[in-house]
């Protein structure tokens, strides 16, 4: 059986961050937490701060870099006590990496930091960063897709000259194609989990690692193509099936 694990707590979005390094025009920090993979957060080494407006718990992280070069490094730490700082996780040489990291779970009270402390040699570009709550599926599995990381979604278009040479290939990026299908649900946990999830992706993408224990590195950053209304079964339990697009690493792009 496999348990599905999705991160897509929103709580860094609503919070205008402040960061000790350098900003560059166009590339704020702001962008690490829009939800787009497109727009990047350009960072050089610096303290990345979110303070919480009210008392929040977390217990996971996910981030997502596009690929670069140098010895960089992504910590995330809590303000445990005023002006202390205690460590959660740490991502070493963050270059092309989607990644979803767990740790005991803390609470951070208002008015305290939640920290990303940014070593880079030069800079490092982050898609995107999230912290919050993970959200296991209760019982059911993942059905009918391919792993996000599988080398699909990509196109390839041939340049051919006037006597049929092959001149050159121009090699674009798709977004992987898949479904997440869940079975045998309590009705209790489809209206107090998947609900507000499903609330949540039918506006914004969200990180989903299919399989946590048998291949922990398949992570993508997934957008729900339409939400179908969870299906009754004869037992009395439910099932609910989305149909998704993910991106996946740089490092497995081509």
């Amino acid at each position: 059986m496999i348990y599905p694990k999705f991160l897509y707590s929103t709580l860094l979005r609503d919070i205008t961050p402040t960061f000790s390094g350098t900003t560059l025009s166009g590339k704020p920090p702001a962008n690490a937490t829009d939800l787009l993979d497109w727009s990047y957060f350009t960072a050089d080494t610096g303290n990345l701060d979110f303070n919480m407006t009210e008392d929040t718990d977390i217990d996971a992280v996910a981030i997502y870099v596009a690929s670069g070069s140098g010895t960089n490094s992504i910590e995330l730490q809590y303000e445990s006590s005023p002006s202390t700082y205690t460590s959660l996780k740490t991502f070493s040489a963050p270059t092309g990496t989607l990644d979803i990291e767990e740790f005991t779970g803390v609470t951070v009270l208002s008015g305290r930091n939640i920290r990303f402390v940014i070593t880079a040699t030069t800079t490092i570009d982050i898609r995107q960063l999230m912290v919050g709550e993970i959200l296991t599926a209760e019982q059911g599995q993942w059905v009918s897709a391919s792993p996000p990381a599988f080398n699909s979604g990509v196109k390839v278009t041939n340049n051919i000259s006037q006597n049929g040479s092959v001149l050159g290939r121009s090699i674009k990026r798709l977004e992987r194609m898949g479904k997440i299908q869940l079975d045998w649900l309590t009705d209790s946990w489809v209206r107090s989990d998947w609900e507000p999830f499903s609330a949540h992706f039918a506006r914004h993408p969200f990180f989903y690692q299919w399989d946590p224990t048998g291949h922990p590195t398949d992570v993508a950053f997934a957008f729900a193509e339409r939400i179908d209304a969870p299906k009754h079964s004869e037992n009395g339990y439910l099932s609910v099936t989305i149909p998704i697009r993910m991106l996946v690493a740089d490092s497995e792009s081509i």
